[in-house]
């Protein structure tokens, strides 16, 4: 599927941590098929015993994912056997919807991609929709709140929510109104919403965290740097983390430290924790930022570089490949934001979904790396990426 742009991409990634872009007579690496967000121009299924059978997807990843990389199976949170299938007729409309996004602000590159992608959603498979935006600060509990509070005011015919902090209050105002809202990555304590698109992120946080004890063999010290506190996203990744950490009596988790998924924040603890710390025999981050930082101060401290649980992002890549370091990289495509807009348009046009969709995402180690890491392109490349090679080309994103 490809993606067309809405605004220059060179120009928005300039506002991410930039590292340092590819330079010339770089080869291309092998063509790869990369793994996308569920996203799909065919017509959704109206049959609920299908629905109901896809409901079981999330509790099957807890098992095949940690198989294809040799892992037991992970025990799945008591949320994921409670998928249920959701009627939706109530919300059919007539005639081309309003949707209104709560999106994030591109403070860095994810976010960045993030809205990009839902924003090429729209003009490619609905361009007669109106799609109202609005970005909200990350984890600004105040900026959120009376963002989605302004959103409403405009009576969208639904609501797709990025949450970021605790957005009951709009959630429920929202439900009330009848307007029916989405969650796009992120959680919510309350269930006045109709469905959550999004990568179950305690069965990230726990893959990375399952995959470094078998490294460890069960046994040594490891220091955690986790994205923002409070932030859902987040949280549910080092809860994850935890519980694997936890069933393993041998691993001792020395320090986590909260960063803003931010290359600064995360050289900035890392550097604390090398001088707090002999040992560190492994770092779970759940966010690729964190790890560059990290992995800078290491340097710069001249100690070798132990195994990392980190993200896919094209600088991290380059990185590893440079030091020979082992590593899993747990996938979380912001493209995915493109699915959340589907299944708000599934809901208005009365169609059955379930109350949970869980993205695929790629998951690999650095026995991967040469298949997945991109010379040719700018270290802030999230991958897969949603966008062509032709597109990344003429964006200065990638060399040809």
């Amino acid at each position: 599927m490809k993606f067309h742009r809405s605004r220059p991409l060179a120009g928005l990634l300039a506002l991410a941590f930039v590292i340092a872009a590819c330079g010339p007579g770089e080869e291309a690496p092998p063509d790869v098929e990369q793994p996308e967000p569920e996203v799909t121009d065919e017509e959704p299924t109206d049959d609920p015993e299908a629905a109901e059978a896809a409901s079981d997807i999330l509790l099957r990843a807890f098992e095949e994912e940690p198989a294809a990389l040799g892992l037991d199976p992970i025990d799945p949170p008591a949320y994921a056997d409670q998928i249920t299938v959701v009627d939706t007729s109530q919300y059919a409309i007539d005639g081309n919807p309003r949707i209104a996004f709560a999106i994030q602000a591109p403070e860095f590159s994810w976010p960045v991609t993030y809205n990009q992608a839902v924003e090429a959603r729209q003009q490619e498979a609905y361009p007669d929709i109106e799609l109202i935006i609005s970005p909200t600060g990350l984890g600004e509990a105040d900026t959120q709140i009376g963002t989605i509070e302004d959103l409403l005011v405009q009576q969208p015919d639904a609501l797709i929510i990025t949450p970021l902090t605790d957005v009951r209050g709009p959630v429920e105002r929202a439900a009330a109104e009848g307007i029916p809202v989405i969650l796009c990555t992120g959680t919510v304590e309350s269930d006045q919403f109709v469905t959550r698109v999004d990568r179950d992120n305690y069965l990230n946080g726990a893959l990375g965290a399952s995959w470094l004890a078998r490294e460890l063999n069960n046994e040594g010290q490891i220091v955690m740097l986790a994205g923002p506190a409070g932030v859902p996203t987040a949280e549910a990744r080092i809860e994850g983390a935890n519980a694997i950490f936890d069933s393993h009596p041998g691993i001792e988790v020395l320090a986590l430290e909260n960063t803003n998924w931010d290359a600064a924040d995360g050289k900035s603890a890392m550097e604390a924790l090398l001088t707090r710390f002999d040992d560190i025999d492994a770092v779970w981050a759940d966010g690729a930022g964190q790890s560059i930082g990290a992995i800078e101060a290491y340097r710069e401290a001249g100690r070798d570089i132990p195994p990392f649980a980190s993200e896919p992002l094209n600088g991290f890549l380059r990185i590893a490949q440079e030091e020979g370091m082992e590593f899993i990289a747990v996938g979380y495509p912001p493209a995915h934001s493109a699915a959340c807009l589907d299944a708000a348009m599934d809901v208005l046009a009365g169609r059955t979904v379930t109350s949970f969709i869980n993205v695929d995402v790629p998951v690999f180690t650095h026995d991967g790396l040469d298949d997945w890491y991109r010379p040719q392109c700018i270290d802030d490349l999230w991958l897969p990426t949603p966008f062509s090679d032709e597109e990344l080309v003429e964006e200065g994103l990638c060399e040809s």
